[in-house]
């Protein structure tokens, strides 16, 4: 039984697929929407991970790695990619 909702909300969002090469193959899935302060949501559909990326978390050092199940080298590519296309 669902005593409260702390929310039931409806947005459009703007969704791209992407698959590249770099060294390794990389499928993503981009996410953009209002809802998260002009982030977008980054999933991996490899490793089933996402994270919710703006710019700021491109600098931060590890966290593409941690927070999309890559390892250093994976993560760089998916930086370089994601430099171009978040906001």
């Amino acid at each position: 039984m669902i005593d409260m909702f702390l929310y039931d909300d409806s947005e459009k969002a703007n969704i791209r697929f992407v698959s590249f090469l770099g060294e390794t193959r990389h499928d993503l899935t981009l996410i953009q929407t209002d809802r998260h302060y002009g982030k977008t949501i980054v999933l991996n559909t490899q490793s089933n991970k996402f994270g919710i990326i703006g710019r700021d978390d491109l600098e931060e050092e590890g966290y593409i790695a941690y927070v999309l199940g890559l390892n250093d080298q994976e993560a760089e590519e998916v930086m370089t990619f994601l430099r171009e296309v978040i906001a």
